[in-house]
Order: C-alpha cells, then sequence, then structure tokens
C-alpha cells in the first residue's frame, strides 16, 4: 500500500461527496492507496452518506466513528490506521485533481523526500505564482521551513509514514485555529529532505460552513497568538536556526497585535485593557519598536504603546 488518504470528517453529509468523488478519478492504481474516514463526532448523517457513496469505490476504505475531539484528534486517529507507506491528508470539502497521487508519489519517492509540499488553491489561475514561491528552490527542511516563514501560503502535505514514525510529529490537539501552520513548522524542522510539488495542486473550498468563517474573530486571533508563542518557545528549546527563530517572533509578534486590534473593536473594555497590560504584549511593542517587523507593523504597534500609555 503506497498511500493512505486520511479524511477528518465533521457534519461533512452536504460536502463529503466532493472529495470521495475525487478519489475515486485517480489514476493511481486502486491497490496502490485507502481511504482512512474519521468521522469526528458528527451529528448529521455523514457517515451514513459515506458509507452509501463508497460501497462502489475500487479502493480499500475504512469509517471510524467516535466522539468530537476536534480536527487534529480526528486526523491523528487517522495516522494510527494508515497502513500505507505515505500519509496524506484531505479534508472534507475539497479535491484532487485525478492525477494528484500519482504525481505526488512519484515526486516524494524519486526524491527519496521525508514529506511533499503541496499548494492549496482555490483557482487553478493561481498555480502558476505559486510555482515561483521560494520554497520551490529549496530541498532541505530548515530551508522549506524559513521560506515558508517569510511567505506563508495555503498548503497541505504526504508524509512518509516511517518519518512520522522516527520524529514522533502529530497534530496538536485542542488547537482552535492554525492547527496546520502548527503541524507543518514542526514537520519542517525535522525534515531532511522536501519535495516542493510544482506539477499538482490541491483544491480548496471555501465556503459559508467553514471553521475559518463561522469561528469568533476574537477567539481565532487569541487561538493564533497563543499557538504562534508556543512555537516560538518550542523552536527556541530545540536550538532552530537563529534566522528561524527570528522569523517566528515575528509571526508571534504580529498576532499579538491582531489579537488587540480585533479586542479593541469588539470586546469589553476590561479585555482589551488586560491584554494591554501584559508582559506579552510590552514584548510585541518592544520587538517592533526594534524595527523588526515592517513599517505597518511598526506603526500599529505605536498606535497600540500610546494607547496605553494615555490609560496609563
Amino acid at each position: 500500500m503506497k498511500v493512505s488518504v486520511v479524511i477528518p470528517m465533521y457534519n461533512a453529509e452536504r460536502t463529503i461527496a466532493v472529495p470521495l468523488s475525487s478519489l475515486a478519478r485517480q489514476t493511481l492504481s486502486p491497490g496502490s492507496f485507502e481511504l482512512v474516514l474519521v468521522d469526528d463526532g458528527s451529528t448529521d448523517r455523514s457517515a451514513s452518506k459515506a458509507r452509501k457513496l463508497l460501497e462502489t469505490a475500487p479502493f480499500r476504505w475504512a469509517i471510524l466513528e467516535g466522539p468530537r475531539g476536534g480536527v487534529s484528534a480526528a486526523r491523528n486517529k487517522g495516522i494510527d490506521l494508515a497502513q500505507g507507506d505515505h500519509v496524506f491528508f484531505l479534508d472534507a470539502d475539497d479535491s484532487l485533481p485525478p492525477d494528484f497521487l500519482a504525481t505526488v508519489l512519484e515526486g516524494i519517492e524519486k526524491e527519496g523526500a521525508d514529506l511533499a509540499w503541496i499548494w492549496k488553491i482555490t483557482n487553478p489561475a493561481e498555480f502558476p505564482a505559486l510555482r515561483k514561491h521560494p520554497m520551490a528552490l529549496k530541498r532541505s527542511g530548515l530551508a522549506c521551513l524559513e521560506a515558508y516563514l517569510r511567505i506563508p501560503r495555503n498548503a497541505q502535505v504526504m508524509v512518509r509514514r516511517s518519518f512520522l514514525g522516527s520524529s514522533r510529529v502529530l497534530y496538536t490537539e485542542g488547537l482552535a485555529y492554525g492547527e496546520d501552520f502548527d503541524f507543518f513548522v514542526r514537520l519542517l524542522l525535522d525534515a531532511r529532505r522536501v519535495h516542493v510539488e510544482d506539477r499538482t495542486f490541491y483544491l480548496y473550498r471555501r465556503h459559508p460552513l467553514q471553521v475559518t468563517r463561522t469561528i469568533d474573530r476574537v477567539e481565532a486571533r487569541k487561538a493564533t497568538d497563543e499557538a504562534f508563542r508556543r512555537l516560538s518557545g518550542f523552536l527556541a528549546e530545540k536550538g532552530a536556526p537563529p534566522e528561524i527563530v527570528l522569523e517566528m517572533k515575528r509571526h508571534e509578534a504580529r498576532a499579538r497585535i491582531n489579537l488587540l486590534r480585533a479586542a479593541w473593536k469588539r470586546r469589553p473594555e476590561g479585555y482589551f485593557d488586560a491584554l494591554l497590560e501584559s508582559p506579552e504584549t510590552d514584548e510585541a511593542i518592544r520587538f517592533a519598536g526594534q524595527g523588526k517587523l515592517s513599517v505597518k507593523w511598526q506603526v500599529r504597534a505605536a498606535m497600540l504603546d500610546l494607547v496605553r500609555v494615555m490609560k496609563g
């Protein structure tokens, strides 16, 4: 078995046909891949709908049903069940071009890579520009990580299962937002070699029911702030190169400034005031004041500092 495709599913009755149809059209031999579908406590007919659609599927498939644990926990369960040499993650509302699995598998095996990096796009017209992303010329995990932190873009990965085992990198359970970013940073830090796919892509759908569109804006900013601060500490603790630690610190500072700006507009004054006087905010404002962020972010930090002075 070459590839295990892991799909986490939560109340996806209306969308699950999209990824399942795209898997049925794959040019890779049906005997070379399997589907691991993890139903994360759906309250609709997601599982029964998926079973009906998969009745005539030519590839091997399994559906695991369990209580609600979140998308990261569902993906980790899928990794545990996977039997393929490689694991690929697909969402329950997205799709793949017909040559996707065959093309990505060929690339990762030809290069002997620990993982393949695939761009996520909503329109094929976006693809030519992404083929020129700084990561396109990189092959080592550290070089790819630095390039990704400099210019983050939506992506997905196919990972060699033996590498997942040796690196012990899994999705961080409990994250409300940014679980992919967190996973990618930790994977790239440990990866010896990366295949950056430039021949095919992952088709990402935007619709009103997506978690990224339904989550409260302040809660999303808060989750991002916490995740980025934890990643900064993780990279420093692991002895990552200084340039990578610096790029992550930039993300951390911008996340704190974004949280403050969102809280200022949408939350009671007491919540904003508590954030404004926190040590993390002081660190972000000082970091920006040292010229380590762009002028736009320096101005935003200065405005917050002015508000802090006026309130003090």
